[in-house]
């Protein structure tokens, strides 16, 4: 079980990480989303043993992590980080990248971890190319086998997804699925991209200025965020003042200024709902997304499987139910 508590990093004055606390258990996934520059990065390499932490500190089974300061080798035997510029061998094979981890053992074992990574990662095909002679998605697939080729306790990825397109963002999804299953690795990533962390984290997290600001299942995040920024990161969203309810036939609250979140999923076409004027019309294969002009002051977007809505017609919307989710800020 790998535990950070209370981590602080300071940069001349700048805070990158504040008071962060989590803990990851054996064969979990867990995700933390935040802006470009939340800290996401900094955070890593203080759980990676890289980076000295100012304040707290961090535990793998019970044992402290040791900064760079402290051992000659920063980094622990037991928990790898995959940076996102993967930093693979350039002149030697995807093969060699991944045996190269794995030089301190017996050949006849080394030769079978290989292949049995080559195959888990769906590298097979490529694995006596060089690194430049591969795709996006096959370097990450190589650096990832790389990192846990010695069967370390935790997996870190700094933006495992940001570089790839979308068939290999699938693979890469379900690679990281096939690592807790088969090696038992419990596995850590940041992003700022939340779509791939909702479909396979255990535990989702919310990073903003270096600070944890959420923390619980994707379900739970998703539909009851904390802040508009929580909110925004984790999905599309309609943030509107209290103020506004009347217009959707709600009470307004006792803060008429107060902010609330409505996933578009929970508004829905009625022709018995309030008229509203279609702004514009997005198709997203499956579905289509609605931006909606409910007054000269609000608008909204909801999803639709018709095929018949146009800019500027008038439709009709109602809530799918009455819950409403109030936001702190």
């Amino acid at each position: 079980m790998l535990t950070a508590k209370k981590l602080v990093k300071v940069y001349n004055t700048v805070p990158a990480v504040r008071n962060v606390s989590i803990t990851l258990e054996p064969g979990q996934i867990m995700a933390l989303v935040g802006a470009s520059g939340s800290g996401k990065s900094t955070l890593l390499n203080l759980l990676a043993g890289l980076t000295d932490a100012d304040t707290g500190e961090v535990r793998l089974n019970d044992e402290r992590v040791l900064g760079p300061s402290e051992v000659l080798v920063p980094g622990h035997k037991d928990i790898r980080l995959v940076h996102q510029e993967y930093q693979l061998m350039p002149n030697v094979s995807v093969r060699e990248n991944i045996a190269y981890a794995l030089r301190f053992f017996e050949k006849s074992y080394r030769d079978f971890r290989v292949n049995e990574l080559l195959k888990l990662c769906r590298l097979t095909d490529v694995q006596d190319r060089i690194p430049r002679q591969v795709s996006g998605g096959e370097k990450q697939r190589t650096a990832i086998a790389r990192a846990i080729a010695d069967k370390p306790a935790v997996l870190l990825l700094d933006e495992p997804f940001s570089h790839l397109d979308l068939p290999n963002r699938l693979i890469v999804r379900d690679l990281l699925f096939d690592l807790v299953r088969h090696e038992q690795t419990s596995c850590l990533f940041v992003t700022h991209d939340a779509t791939d962390a909702l479909s396979i984290a255990d535990t989702l997290g919310i990073l903003r200025d270096g600070k944890l600001i959420q923390l619980g299942t994707p379900v739970a995040v998703y539909h009851q965020p904390v802040t508009a920024y929580a909110a925004r990161m984790t999905g599309l969203v309609n943030i509107l003042k209290a103020k506004y309810l009347s217009l959707l036939d709600l009470p307004e609250s006792d803060n008429p200024e107060s902010l609330i979140c409505l996933r578009p999923e929970q508004l829905k076409l009625d022709d018995t709902g309030m008229p509203v004027t279609v702004r514009a019309v997005y198709f997203k294969g499956s579905h289509y997304e609605l931006d909606v002009a409910v007054s000269r002051y609000v608008s909204l977007r909801l999803l639709t499987s018709r095929t018949d809505i146009q800019v500027d017609q008038v439709v009709h919307i109602r809530l799918r139910d009455n819950e409403l989710w109030r936001l702190k800020g």
